[in-house]
């Protein structure tokens, strides 16, 4: 990647560095919670809601976690936390991101399928007009509008859907995760 040695030295120190901060074990996310509060959203009744920021520091924490590694999520407190409690407000707060994201991949979807369709649908209207008549600025315009929606539908089809199916992957990861509770 880097040309100068300086740099590949540098490259080296810094990814290399990663193994000795925090946590020896990637696939163990370690969180630090002093009240109920920051595990549990402040509007929920019952405490079954997840923190929003909790919910991203497990999402943000978890990518970093080898694909082949099962995820344990360590919560360290001084509070009386029940384990069970808190993978109930975790699978409910995944399922609901688990759903939103399935419409994401299946939205993206249908818009390359629209996309694919408009673009044949064009390119047909090339291939009459070039039959039909010689105006070179029609023809140019629908050419180029032809290979727009191709385009498009390539750029959501391979691009953009592989992302969104890899969110819904972490989130089932997540949402099967292990979670342990340690008193401080």
């Amino acid at each position: 990647m880097f040309f100068s040695k300086q740099r590949r030295d540098i490259d080296r120190l810094i990814v290399g560095s990663e193994a000795g901060e925090g946590n020896a074990n990637p696939s163990v996310i370690d969180v630090k919670i002093d009240t109920k509060e920051q595990l549990y959203s402040a509007y929920s009744y019952s405490g079954d809601k997840l923190n929003g920021e909790f919910g991203e520091y497990v999402f943000e924490k978890a990518k970093g976690v080898p694909i082949k590694d099962d995820i344990t999520i360590r919560i360290h407190s001084d509070d009386d936390i029940d384990a069970d409690e808190v993978n109930r407000a975790l699978k409910s707060h995944y399922r609901a991101e688990y759903k939103e994201a399935k419409k994401s991949v299946s939205r993206t979807t249908l818009i390359s399928v629209i996309m694919t369709v408009l673009g044949i649908i064009a390119l047909t209207a090339l291939i009459l007009i070039n039959r039909f008549t010689d105006n070179f600025y029609i023809t140019s315009i629908v050419e180029i509008a032809a290979w727009v929606f191709v385009w498009e539908a390539v750029d959501y089809f391979f691009l953009q859907r592989p992302a969104e199916k890899a969110k819904c992957v972490l989130i089932q990861r997540i949402y099967m995760s292990k979670i342990e509770i340690c008193k401080q």
